[in-house]
């Protein structure tokens, strides 16, 4: 996998760390606006080309890969134009702002035969195929109760009078977009989209969610999805039924530590200190590997309901977006 990076921002750090560290992964180019700014990133990780056009970089017949990493609003049409190039797409969450989006971004994956990705850690980690695997012994599942609050480094800025990208609606920041995203993929991802939902949010002036609650219902049980980056408190994912429980943490995005208790019986317990950012480089490579595109797409339908769970949240909270 020849990679073609888009994006300087500072998540960029820890994607090139991983690529380096997985065998058959190599970024040999980084597209930024400015050049100064992609050399900056560029030699920091020993790659070799910086580009200032995203058409030359995917243009570039080096790489068979775009891995994009720009503000949310920007995903779609650089995907396309990747996808469109003939180059595979790896992009980072939230795929798209819009249903039609993705919609129109896997038609054309499909057609051309491509690879398309959206970088969600959770569906890659071992021990969310744990969590499926004992859902069935906590019984009859009631309520999950997903809470990510994660105060934001660029809150302050946002309160001092500046819009950061991640509070700027220009860009699809916020809350929902940012952190609540991992709570609905990690619910969605095990049991589809909820019959019915709506978004309670606070909105700052400029109309971005700085925190909200998203209730997600299902035949038989809530999901109750939190949000913030204007508060931070103990996070996790609780799936809560009549004859036990199971307890993800320290966030939905990581399942680092899951406890299952049951009713009667002995209380398990699964760990792991490895970076789930490698275990998504690692599927990822796998899944690339085998040529398995059937995998690939089934992935995309789960990534299109999550889109259009979001754009429904939206819409039920009136959100200008």
């Amino acid at each position: 996998m020849k990679i073609g990076a888009v994006g300087t921002s500072f998540i960029m750090d820890t994607i090139l760390e991983n690529m380096q560290a997985e065998e058959g992964m190599e970024c040999t180019a980084i597209y930024s606006r400015k050049e100064e700014t992609g050399r900056k990133l560029a030699d920091r990780f020993g790659i070799r080309q910086v580009y200032t056009s995203l058409k030359e970089l995917c243009a570039d017949p080096t790489l068979d890969w775009i891995y994009i990493a720009s503000p949310n609003s920007l995903h779609y049409e650089q995907a396309k134009t990747a996808l469109l190039a003939g180059k595979h797409v790896l992009c980072e969450k939230p795929f798209t702002t819009t249903s039609a989006q993705i919609k129109e971004l896997v038609e054309i994956a499909r057609s051309k035969k491509l690879f398309l990705f959206e970088a969600i850690l959770p569906l890659f980690h071992p021990h969310y195929q744990k969590i499926r695997e004992y859902l069935p012994q906590i019984g009859n599942l009631k309520l999950i109760l997903g809470t990510f609050c994660q105060y934001s480094s660029r809150y302050e800025a946002l309160m001092a009078g500046n819009v950061p990208n991640v509070f700027n609606p220009e860009f699809a920041g916020g809350a929902l977009m940012d952190l609540n995203l991992y709570n609905i993929y990690f619910t969605v991802g095990l049991f589809g989209k909820p019959e019915s939902l709506q978004y309670y949010p606070t909105l700052f002036e400029n109309g971005v969610d700085t925190n909200g609650i998203l209730i997600l219902k299902y035949p038989g049980f809530l999901a109750q999805c939190t949000g913030a980056k204007d508060a931070f408190c103990e996070n996790s994912m609780q799936l809560l039924g009549d004859e036990g429980y199971i307890r993800v943490s320290p966030t939905a995005s990581n399942c680092q530590e899951v406890k299952i208790v049951r009713r009667g019986k002995e209380e398990l317990s699964f760990s792991t200190d490895t970076n789930p950012w490698a275990y998504e480089m690692r599927g990822l490579a796998e899944l690339v590997k085998n040529q398995d595109y059937e995998e690939c797409y089934r992935r995309l339908d789960t990534a299109i309901q999550v889109v259009e769970v979001l754009e429904e949240a939206r819409k039920s909270a009136k959100m200008s977006f």
